[in-house]
């Protein structure tokens, strides 16, 4: 049971086959072992191996997972916590039930697999974030796991140290569920004061994107005020060189009209709201003389959002945009690649100048106040999304992937 918990409590990088595998020798391995020294009544030396096998187990299994090193560590010293809580509780309250060397295995049972079931159910997520933040709650699983230790491979008897050390072990007991307790309720408080920000920072990005598209509209409608107002005086003059046989001149004029026209709004992929995006910042890399090599493969129906991810593609290529903008001409190219293979992988890169500065999250943050926001608005999109978002700065060159 207690291997079941650890990989409860971890996150496999392999297939559920192999782990099934794994945790079946695992148990065979540990049943045997307690067998042979349950027949010959030896608990003490029973629960010594138990923690020495356990620790083989977690450094054996420990590829099969994803947590980091020291991840995986406040995971083996969670769960050796948890089994000597259940071990001792289980010990104590079978003392009041007639018959204690029957019960005491079948009431184990019950207990690891309450815990079981209530990490996975309804702990799970404030537990990856406790894993995930291990520098802060580590010293404090290590300790537990220490004084749980003492009694247990210090002593020549475990049963009559259970006996004698009824009073500390209980307050032992309770120290633990009110440390981990704690630390769910703070985590739980941390969730909630993220979630807030969150949605903050998406209510921000709405409305900057709304911002967006009305100055968007607003320069539409001048520019077509504009070309109507152009198109009356190029016909009056055209029409007049035709009066007067000048047919060279009306040639050059309407070759220069035409050369001079704006482009229309490319086609860039199959998504309006995210082609609508592209192409608005196409047309102003290339009024900065910027060169955009774009092929993006997203598909109009999207599992997500497509505002937000039209948002997020805005977001990057207007900080790719501004990072080219003052560098040689030579060197001013944004290029942006989307593929789709049932997961959205989209890539952005562009040469930057200067100093970039990456937070503790791997996010890149400014120092100047004000900015920093678009980065935050794609990183809580992702986040939301359940995607991964990574920025990697090599030899000049400045890339961002996001899988979706």
């Amino acid at each position: 049971m207690l291997a079941t918990l650890l990989f409860s409590l971890a996150q496999p990088r392999c297939r559920m086959r192999t782990l099934v595998a794994a945790l079946v020798a695992i148990v065979t391995l540990d049943l045997a072992l307690n067998i042979v020294f349950y027949l010959r009544n030896d608990y003490t030396t029973l629960g010594k191996l138990d923690i020495l096998f356990f620790i083989l187990v977690g450094a054996a299994v420990k590829p099969l997972f994803r947590e980091t090193l020291m991840q995986w560590l406040f995971n083996c010293l969670t769960a050796m916590n948890v089994y000597a809580v259940v071990v001792v509780l289980s010990y104590y309250l079978c003392g009041l039930l007639p018959y204690p060397e029957y019960f005491i295995t079948v009431l184990r049972f019950f207990l690891f697999a309450g815990v079981i079931i209530l990490f996975r159910r309804r702990l799970r997520p404030l537990y990856r974030q406790a894993a995930e933040h291990w520098t802060v709650y580590l010293f404090v699983a290590a300790s537990l796991f220490l004084n749980f230790a003492w009694y247990f491979i210090a002593s020549s008897d475990v049963e009559r140290t259970l006996q004698e050390s009824v009073v500390p072990l209980l307050l032992l007991i309770l120290q633990a569920l009110f440390v981990y307790l704690a630390m769910f309720l703070t985590l739980r408080m941390n969730l909630r004061d993220a979630a807030l920000r969150e949605e903050n920072l998406k209510m921000q990005a709405d409305r900057e994107l709304t911002r967006q598209r009305l100055s968007l509209m607003d320069e539409t409608v001048r520019q077509m005020s504009i070309v109507q107002h152009d198109c009356r005086h190029f016909n009056n003059t055209l029409l007049s060189l035709l009066q007067q046989g000048d047919v060279e001149k009306a040639t050059e004029l309407v070759q220069q009209r035409s050369a001079a026209f704006p482009q229309k709004p490319g086609c860039y992929c199959q998504n309006a709201s995210v082609n609508a995006a592209v192409s608005y910042y196409a047309e102003l890399a290339r009024q900065r003389g910027i060169n955009c090599e774009l092929r993006l493969d997203i598909p109009e129906k999207l599992s997500v959002d497509e505002l937000s991810l039209a948002m997020a593609v805005s977001n990057l290529l207007e900080n790719a945009i501004q990072a080219v903008s003052d560098l040689p001409a030579e060197k001013r190219t944004v290029r942006m690649i989307a593929v789709n293979a049932g997961q959205l992988i989209l890539e952005l890169t562009n040469p930057y100048q200067g100093e970039v500065l990456l937070g503790a999250e791997g996010i890149p943050c400014s120092r100047r106040k004000g900015h920093g926001r678009g980065t935050q608005s794609v990183a809580a999109f992702v986040h939301q999304c359940g995607g991964e978002l990574t920025y990697q700065i090599t030899d000049g060159i400045f890339k961002v992937r996001m899988m979706l």
